[in-house]
């Protein structure tokens, strides 16, 4: 249930008035390869490892298969025993745990090379190293198909560092890379990432604490394209997190009018956020000079099947901010009638402003904070690999 909660308040899983499109489509031109349910950056080299050391250790692949699974449960325990808990993978619920790491990180293997094809499911990878650690299928030396050669030589990047001794009942440096490791994966990303933030971020080291990226003193350093995308990312977080202020406003009223009290004082709570955001420097300029145009091109370069109702909403919410005293946005009722309007349109009979039983189940907040666009997690990541590079190990 830990998991759960943290799954919804932290990754921003919450969509509430149905933008998720286009905060992915960002999220990707920005961070291609990556998830919200990422943790830590071993798990690109943990998860490989557990296939290959029960494939050798098995030359049955529904054995291997089997092996595979429990390797990666028992991964939780050689984590924490070596003193691990931030970004531990089951930490919480042990071997019982539903979503393997493999589920979470596939997709991101898939599109770095860790994976000889990307077309290779987990079922399929295991087969694969079966047949790498066992010579089942010996493939002639004029056999052109691309697939199959794939196949033979196994899951994984030919270049895929040895599985260590012990692993995984024994993981002794847990998450820190050496710094073999961390220029292996670097090299990965760096080939599938080219003129996005993930490349610049991986040769230049972010700062430590920076809360999004817009503001990282690195990061805001870069130009051309990416700066282009990070520039249209803190735009929409920011105009669009007025949009969902506005929102919870509106909750929080409603709220307290049905006598509600689980959540002290939500509408004083969200005047003040409201009347903090609309004091943001250069809100009214950046609301007036943004190249909506070129913003809506690079997210449909991302994703052509954006949604015609959500495309329909952003556009006019920002006219909405466009003909408004922004200090006075919590009392607009233009903008509040367009987000009532907006909740229903998207959420239909579970719209928390008309049904009372979810009403009742709010919590004070949804999806009330501003979109970071995978930072929180990309910046452990990242900082991971870059530790790895600057260790004397090579």
């Amino acid at each position: 249930m830990r998991e759960i909660v943290n799954l919804f308040t932290e990754r921003e899983s919450r969509d509430e008035l149905g933008i998720g499109q286009v905060r992915d489509a960002l999220s990707d031109g920005l961070w291609p390869g990556t998830s919200t349910l990422f943790t830590r950056a071993r798990y690109f080299l943990f998860i490989p490892w557990c296939y290959r050391a029960a494939a050798e250790a098995r030359n049955d692949v529904d054995k291997a298969t089997a092996l595979a699974d429990q390797n990666e449960r028992r991964l939780i325990r050689g984590l924490l025993d070596a003193g691990e808990q931030d970004g531990v993978i089951g930490g919480t619920v042990g071997m019982a745990v539903k979503n393997l790491p493999s589920a979470l990180y596939w997709g991101g293997m898939r599109a770095h090379a860790v994976l000889n094809s990307p077309t290779l499911s987990r079922d399929d990878a295991i087969a694969a190293e079966v047949d790498r650690a066992h010579a089942r299928r010996p493939i002639a030396a004029d056999y052109q198909d691309e697939a199959a050669t794939a196949w033979h030589d196994g899951a994984f990047h030919s270049t895929l560092p040895a599985v260590p001794e012990g692993f995984p009942v024994t993981v002794p440096s847990g998450f820190k890379m050496s710094h073999a490791e961390a220029a292996w994966l670097r090299d990965r990303m760096l080939a599938s990432s080219s003129d996005t933030m993930l490349e610049y971020a991986l040769e230049h080291r972010p700062d430590v604490e920076s809360s999004v990226p817009w503001e990282d003193s690195v990061l805001k350093s870069t130009d051309g394209e990416r700066a282009k995308v990070l520039e249209d990312a803190r735009l929409f977080s920011i105009l669009m997190n007025g949009a969902a202020l506005v929102y919870n406003l509106l909750l929080a009223e409603t709220y307290e009018h049905e006598g509600f009290d689980r959540v002290e004082n939500p509408v004083d709570d969200y005047r003040e956020r409201l009347d903090r955001w609309a004091k943001k420097p250069n809100l009214a300029d950046d609301i007036a000079t943004w190249d909506r145009g070129a913003f809506w091109r690079r997210v449909l370069q991302r994703n052509p099947n954006v949604n015609i109702r959500s495309r329909r909403f952003i556009d006019d919410w920002l006219d909405v901010l466009g003909a408004a005293n922004l200090a006075d946005l919590a009392q607009n009722d233009d903008a509040r009638t367009f987000i009532r309007r907006r909740e229903r349109e998207h959420k239909r009979t579970q719209a928390r402003l008309s049904n009372k039983r979810l009403l009742q189940a709010w919590l004070g907040s949804s999806g009330s904070s501003p979109l970071v666009y995978r930072w929180t997690q990309m910046r452990t990541v990242i900082r991971d690999i870059h530790d790895g590079l600057d260790r004397a190990d090579a």
